[in-house]
């Protein structure tokens, strides 16, 4: 019951309509939206149903996850055309393996900007918080709320709780790199160095080395 300076009860009837709405509204979007941007849009949103009812901990190793791997994508769209090499370089012990490791390439590579490499990296410092603490734990917890107040993504004001700053930091993050993927190409290989002939070399070399020593060049084997 509500009395009349109190907020209207908002029954699960109510949310569920809310939530056919919110629907109706990103498939419409997605509609509109060229190539497979739309398709990119809903599986973010796809996905940010999907941690609602999650709890704190798994909101968060959900959400690392699920960055750590859009920016892979990124990356793969980004680098060159080379599946075996670049299977190579994302596998766990390559050279980008790790989610930090891609975080700052990505940012050296000029696709994401300077913000989204400290956002990114502050999600990796909260994921490791919740993945390396057996212990309950929060959004409002003194090691993790510190983290959370340093994104910067969320659009919210200061006194808003952790976990809101985290999930809208999360939205704006991926929401960042869904659009990034329209703007982005593959670099284009380096052509193959033609070998030059160096066959006069060979011979002015060799030349200079008889003239001197009298004796026959001791890489003339090497060469003819």
């Amino acid at each position: 019951m509500t009395t009349p300076d109190s907020e209207p009860e908002i029954s699960r009837e109510m949310y569920d309509k809310l939530r056919a709405e919110m629907q109706t509204m990103v498939d419409g979007l997605a509609a509109q939206m060229p190539g497979k941007s739309g398709a990119r849009m809903k599986e973010v949103m796809a996905f940010r149903t999907s941690i609602t009812s999650e709890s704190d901990r798994g909101a968060v190793l959900m959400s690392a996850a699920y960055l750590d791997d859009q920016l892979k994508e990124l990356l793969k769209e980004r680098l060159v055309q080379d599946k075996k090499i670049s299977r190579r370089a994302f596998d766990f012990n390559g050279p980008l393996g790790t989610f930090s490791s891609r975080i700052d390439f990505a940012y050296l590579l000029g696709v994401i900007p300077k913000n989204a490499r400290s956002d990114l990296h502050i999600i990796r410092a909260i994921r490791n918080q919740f993945a390396h603490h057996a212990a309950p734990l929060s959004y409002e917890d003194e090691n993790v709320r510190p983290l959370c107040d340093r994104l910067a993504f969320h659009g919210v004001k200061d006194e808003a709780t952790g976990g809101s700053k985290f999930r809208r930091s999360v939205m704006g993050l991926l929401s960042y790199i869904t659009a990034a993927f329209d703007k982005i190409a593959h670099i284009e290989p380096a052509a193959d160095y033609e070998i030059p002939d160096r066959t006069e070399a060979y011979k002015t070399v060799a030349k200079i080395f008889t003239d001197i020593t009298g004796a026959e060049y001791p890489l003339k084997h090497e060469h003819e």
